[in-house]
């Protein structure tokens, strides 16, 4: 029989390493218990805001930290998760293991995720429990999270577009409404196919429609309705196997209402074009104002879309109030039925032609809103029909909202191009001319290095024009020229001032900044070599300040220095000398400078002088 306690104790450390090398099992399971099998899916059903579902973590072993990791969160771009599963609780105790462990720090079993705010997007991620133990890491097998619900269930047409939102009568559909003599809808018109959407995973597999609240026979995705729907409602319900038959989510109710596709009624075009202020071949002076009319009728409420085909064919929204924010005034629906809601109105343009952009052909469409999207118009908004208002702008000359150019052509030539507006357009070439410097240039005259080029049409903007006026070879001078462009018309004349100074680079050229910059570079070297040539002289020479010191005539003053620093220095009377660079002989004045009796040179006295203050400043 063997005695336990005869035997060696084993020392802890040793025991922590052997217990370290234990294979411990970390695992993801749907139970809080050790025998539970491990999981490889997790799914979360979402019927609220919360999941129902509790999801724990578990070692076999005692471990200083479990926690929950997402693989992939940050590949598939999912940002929330990971305070989710940060939330994770400590549950050993709850869970009937060991509150306290035998190892210091090691005292955690289970963890659980429960209440989890999840979101629909989760589904496909990858997560996995972590341990760590003695500075190590244990992962458990991955586990791919699915989440399952079901929300925003409600009604679109065939478009998949949702119902109008109308102020008092809530969301609304409509089909369309052909109305016979009596002014009821009749039969034939146009029948409307819904269909229930839904945001759901996975997929729903029953429908059910309801009519005024009351379950119909149909079942399907879609449901197809006509004229019987009018003044009813309508709802749809859907189910993917969360919720039982009779709880199933259910949309908004949409009311089903008339519609009466907007059409044109009539315009005031036609007695527009043939009086004032218009005249022969379309055209209209320049700051006239003129108003258009379109009367639209149709169900719902019909608006007015305006809009205008340039000369060039691009066609653009008139510069007119549009849609609802237009100007309108309601006519009044007499002599029909009473059963025909019909709404007709007279949209209104008013048009200040106050420049050449103006110049197209004017149409108007009615139009209507019958689900949230583009609205159903007639005529279209890219093609006219035969109600068109043509407007041909004619006055004098004037300028462009194009800006001024210039082209550079090679080194030394440079096309400086000059937009400008006009109708009838100036005949050149005495109606259009370049003056430079008050000399007159006509359509491929030269004057000095000015050439007028060339008048071409620009293609994107009616009744505009260019004037190109060359320049070869370009001189400093050329941008301090004055030039204009002077324009004539049998209805104006016009002047555009062209200023080289802003084309060509106003002020200082960069060629001749450059130039300044490199001269005087070129200069203060030149003054430097200068000077250091007649310092060199000087210096050869012995001229000014650089002539030699010659020792019979000043002496050496070194020979004035005593031999021992800092000994006991006294005055010729006697008296200690604090000031040690001087001879015994030397005088002592009221201001404690000490001359020599002899006759000293002036290098002298100012050497001396010199040391003595620097002594001084130094004690």
């Amino acid at each position: 029989m063997r005695n336990d306690a005869h035997m060696p104790m084993m020392p802890d450390r040793m025991r922590e390493t052997q217990i370290s090398n234990e294979k411990i099992q970390v695992k993801i399971v749907s139970d809080p218990f050790l025998g539970s099998s491990p999981l490889s899916h997790i799914t979360w059903r979402l019927l609220g805001r919360e999941s129902s579902e509790v999801v724990y973590c578990l070692s076999q072993l005692p471990v200083s930290q479990l926690r929950f990791h997402c693989l992939d969160c940050e590949q598939k771009n999912i940002t929330d998760m990971v305070h989710a599963l940060n939330s994770a609780q400590d549950i050993t105790g709850n869970a009937g293991f060991p509150v306290m462990s035998s190892r210091p720090g090691m005292n955690e079993y289970a963890i659980s995720l429960r209440n989890v705010d999840v979101n629909t997007n989760w589904t496909g991620a990858t997560i996995i429990c972590q341990a760590y133990i003695n500075g190590g890491q244990i992962d458990s097998a991955p586990v791919t999270v699915n989440v399952e619900y079901l929300r925003n269930v409600h009604v679109v047409d065939s478009n998949n577009q949702s119902p109008i939102r109308v102020v008092n009568q809530g969301n609304v559909f409509y089909v369309e409404c052909l109305r016979g003599p009596d002014g009821f809808c009749q039969q034939n018109g146009r029948r409307k196919t819904l269909y229930c959407a839904v945001q759901a995973n996975p997929p729903p597999v029953s429908y059910r429609w309801l009519k005024n609240g009351e379950i119909t026979s149909s079942n399907g995705h879609s449901i197809t309705i006509g004229t019987e729907m009018i003044g009813k409602s309508i709802q749809c319900s859907a189910n993917n196997g969360l919720y039982p038959n009779d709880q199933m989510p259910t949309s908004q109710a949409v009311s089903i209402e008339p519609y009466s596709a907007a059409r044109l009624i009539q315009t005031n075009f036609n007695t527009l074009q043939r009086s004032a202020p218009f005249t022969a071949m379309n055209r209209i002076d320049m700051n006239q104002d003129i108003t258009l009319n379109c009367a639209v009728e149709g169900s719902p409420r019909p608006f007015v879309l305006w809009r205008m085909r340039r000369p060039d064919g691009q066609v653009v929204d008139a510069a007119c109030p549009q849609g609802y924010e237009g100007q309108f005034k309601d006519t009044t629906t007499t002599g029909l039925n009473l059963n025909n809601n019909l709404i007709r109105l007279t949209g209104m343009c008013q048009l200040r032609i106050s420049n050449y952009s103006y110049t197209g052909t004017y149409w108007c469409s009615a139009c209507s809103y019958v689900s949230v999207g583009d609205p159903e118009c007639s005529p279209g908004l890219e093609a006219p029909t035969d109600e068109v208002l043509n407007v041909m702008v004619q006055g004098p000359p004037m300028d462009s909202d194009s800006f001024q150019s210039v082209e550079q052509i090679g080194q030394n030539t440079a096309v400086v191009t000059v937009p400008f507006c006009a109708e009838p357009m100036p005949k050149p070439p005495r109606e259009i001319v370049f003056a430079v410097d008050n000399n007159d240039i006509q359509t491929g005259q030269t004057w000095q290095n000015f050439r007028f080029d060339s008048v071409t049409q620009n293609n994107t903007v009616p009744n505009c024009y260019f004037a190109r006026l060359q320049i070869s070879p370009i001189h400093e001078g050329d941008k301090h020229r004055q030039i204009v462009l002077k324009l004539q018309n049998v209805l104006g004349t016009k002047q555009i001032v062209v200023s080289l100074a802003d084309l060509l680079g106003g002020g200082t050229s960069t060629g001749s900044l450059a130039k300044i910059i490199i001269f005087s570079v070129l200069g203060f070297i030149a003054f430097l070599l200068i000077l250091a040539g007649v310092v060199i002289l000087c210096i050869r020479r012995q001229l000014f300040c650089f002539s030699g010191v010659k020792e019979g005539q000043y002496g050496n003053p070194s020979n004035h220095l005593k031999t021992t620093i800092g000994a006991p220095e006294t005055f010729i009377d006697g008296v200690e000398n604090p000031h040690g660079y001087y001879d015994k002989n030397e005088v002592n004045n009221e201001e404690k400078i000490y001359i020599s009796k002899e006759a000293q040179s002036p290098y002298d006295v100012i050497y001396k002088a010199a040391r003595l203050d620097s002594r001084v400043s130094s004690v």
